[in-house]
């Protein structure tokens, strides 16, 4: 349980990976596998080193793009709502919505889980 939450304290970075690695690891594949008679002879170097494994890293990398893709957008999108629903200092529509921020700040981490006990402390609720 313990890798979970430290994968859940460090999507951000672990999405972002995953997507920067899946984008070169795409733009190798496809430049040896459609590209390589028109460019450059010194890219057509660095993209031969992989060989055959070329049509391996296209597989992976085609499926790492969209997955990284969207946990980095989703964790995003998690951590801008997070903040816009923080910002409040009304008790009400911070208990009105404070079902949503202990669902998110569980989706992002002990980090988040910290802040959001610290606002319920501040405005005194349980």
């Amino acid at each position: 349980m313990s890798n979970f939450k430290w994968i859940r304290d460090k999507l951000l970075i672990i999405s972002g990976a995953i997507l920067i690695v899946s984008l070169i690891g795409l733009f190798i594949s496809i430049s040896y596998l459609f590209l390589q008679a028109y460019l450059p002879e010194s890219v057509n170097d660095f993209v031969r080193i992989p060989g055959n494994w070329n049509y391996w890293i296209l597989l992976l990398a085609g499926l790492g793009t969209p997955i990284g893709g969207w946990y980095f957008y989703d964790t995003r999108k998690k951590m801008k709502k997070f903040e816009n629903l923080m910002e409040t200092n009304s008790k009400s529509k911070f208990s009105k919505n404070l079902s949503d921020l202990e669902d998110i700040a569980w989706y992002l981490g002990k980090e988040y889980e910290k802040r959001l006990e610290e606002k319920k402390k501040a405005l005194r609720i349980k």
